[in-house]
């Protein structure tokens, strides 16, 4: 029976990997975990993926932020773009959790999804391809979709669709590491302290989290904590508030 495409894997069902990620680093290390999630620590310890950085092959036009060595099951982040990194909070963090994704649902020995990475039979993803790491000379995969991506593009993209996902944020990639970074049942009880309707508040959530403000507004979203973040950075709590209609009494 073929396996259905990673795009149709269920929300509940990346909710509940990511949750087991999380309690199986809480039972190994004895610890109860809070924002900000010890993202490194569970890929380390959890999934058992090594993380390097080293200077990433980029051909014209693209911009790869990381990849991911199956063989050697390692992370490699892109020394190239450690400024990046360094002015962005929490893109390191997503780069991470979006590797980490491509191995925990293509990768594990007990994964239901077909890989993003060829088929063990013979064919090939036309959205993979591999580059070179400068100092090693080892070959990684990363998706096309993301190494193509260029960041003003993509802030103009944002600004055009407002709160609109992006094919890259409706990915199971995107959704993993949001909920990894992100868990429900942290991200709702954290937001009772924090006023959802003021960007700035949201700025402040973001920081505890250590995530980009880009994936705290998504993932709130997805949640229903907020309904979007429409022009002039005005945050929209319910659909009702952002169309200006009234309920009927």
């Amino acid at each position: 029976m073929s396996r259905k495409p990673l795009k149709y894997l269920r929300n509940a069902e990346i909710e509940t990997i990511t949750g087991d990620r999380i309690r199986q680093y809480e039972a190994k290390a004895k610890c109860r975990v809070a924002l900000p999630v010890p993202l490194d620590k569970i890929v380390e310890q959890t999934l058992g993926l090594d993380i390097s950085w080293d200077e990433i092959e980029e051909r014209s036009g693209e911009m790869v932020l990381g990849g991911l060595m199956v063989r050697s099951r390692t992370v490699v982040l892109n020394e190239k773009h450690l400024p990046l990194f360094q002015s962005k909070p929490g893109l390191e963090r997503s780069t991470l959790g979006h590797e980490a994704a491509h191995w925990d649902l293509e990768h594990r020995a007990d994964a239901n999804t077909p890989s993003l990475f060829g088929d063990p039979d013979g064919g090939d993803d036309d959205r993979v391809d591999c580059r070179k790491t400068a100092r090693t000379g080892d070959l990684l995969h990363v998706l096309l979709d993301l190494a193509c991506r260029n960041h003003q593009a993509y802030r103009l993209y944002k600004e055009l669709t407002e709160g609109q996902d992006t094919p890259e944020q409706k990915s199971a990639m995107d959704r993993y590491q949001s909920a990894l970074l992100m868990p429900e049942w942290l991200v709702r009880e954290a937001a009772k302290g924090y006023d959802l309707s003021k960007l700035s508040s949201l700025y402040d959530f973001a920081q505890e989290a250590q995530v980009t403000i880009s994936n705290l507004t998504t993932r709130l979203r997805r949640l229903g904590l907020i309904h979007k973040v429409g022009t002039g950075n005005r945050v929209f709590l319910t659909e009702a508030e952002a169309t200006g209609r009234k309920g009927l009494f």
